[in-house]
């Protein structure tokens, strides 16, 4: 989902890594430089529910309420609704019982904030951040709920990197966050997102999955290419500064050209 306010300072920038999943780098450019990470942090979130259907703590068919309205992490400031440009209107009206797999997959073909809200709820932000840390993105962070504004303006935010998106998509491939299962079932979810910048090259009949995120100055997407394993090819792109259009002629040739990497 879109989220109103700008997390760019209006200078271009674009960085990027491709990979193997293994490991080995085949291309990069400033991919340790530090960004707002909109949406893309939502995979650690999938991750962190995959952990709980592993253990048994949580099921895909346990019921969630749908709800576009939170509490703020910031003791005393109480309840935020989803901001009006944000609002996922495909969601059923506040209230309205939804199997918790539905929760978890609007949250990441849709990227559904209220969606995504209501599986951190379920799951806790520690666990979300150790999902990053396991998987050796240390310079990344989820930091709140979207449209906590409260928690916002006390400095808690969503930080990300090129490098770390990489390496974050490559451990969930490996399956080195989850179990066989659980991690086939993440992958066929994000072959399922509607917003294809990185992957709108793969040539029909290859796997691939993604996660984009998108503010205003703020455009991402981290993919993958190629049957889940160590030889899947893994593509990040974070930018800033740039238009709606140029930001996706950018995720775009830049897919493009890690598959002609290959």
């Amino acid at each position: 989902m879109v989220s109103t306010g700008t997390h760019s300072d209006g200078v271009p920038v674009v960085a990027y890594r491709i990979a193997r999943a293994s490991g080995e780098v085949l291309a990069a450019r400033q991919d340790h430089l530090d960004f707002y990470a909109a949406s893309t942090v939502k995979l650690a979130v999938l991750v962190a529910a995959a952990r709980e259907l592993d253990a048994g703590t949580a099921r895909l068919d346990e019921t969630r309420t749908a709800t576009r309205t939170f509490t703020s992490q910031v003791p005393g400031a109480g309840e935020y609704t989803i901001e009006p440009d944000d609002v996922d209107s495909e969601l059923p009206p506040d209230g309205t019982p939804m199997p918790f797999g539905d929760v978890i997959e609007r949250m990441i073909t849709v990227s559904s904030n209220e969606a995504t809200n209501m599986v951190a709820d379920r799951v806790g932000l520690p666990a979300v951040n150790k999902v990053l840390a396991d998987a050796g993105a240390t310079g990344s962070v989820f930091g709140r709920k979207y449209s906590d504004l409260a928690a916002e303006r006390a400095g808690a935010t969503h930080r990300t990197t090129a490098a770390d998106l990489c390496l974050l998509m490559s451990a969930l491939v490996t399956g080195k966050l989850a179990g066989v299962e659980r991690t086939a079932w993440m992958c066929e979810l994000l072959g399922r997102q509607t917003d294809r910048q990185l992957t709108a090259a793969v040539p029909h009949g290859i796997p691939f999955g993604s996660k984009s995120g998108w503010v205003d100055g703020i455009r991402h997407d981290v993919a993958f290419v190629g049957e889940p394993g160590p030889s899947t090819l893994v593509i990040s792109v974070c930018t800033r500064g740039y238009d709606e259009q140029a930001a996706e002629e950018t995720l775009r040739s830049l897919g493009a050209l890690a598959l002609s990497l290959t």
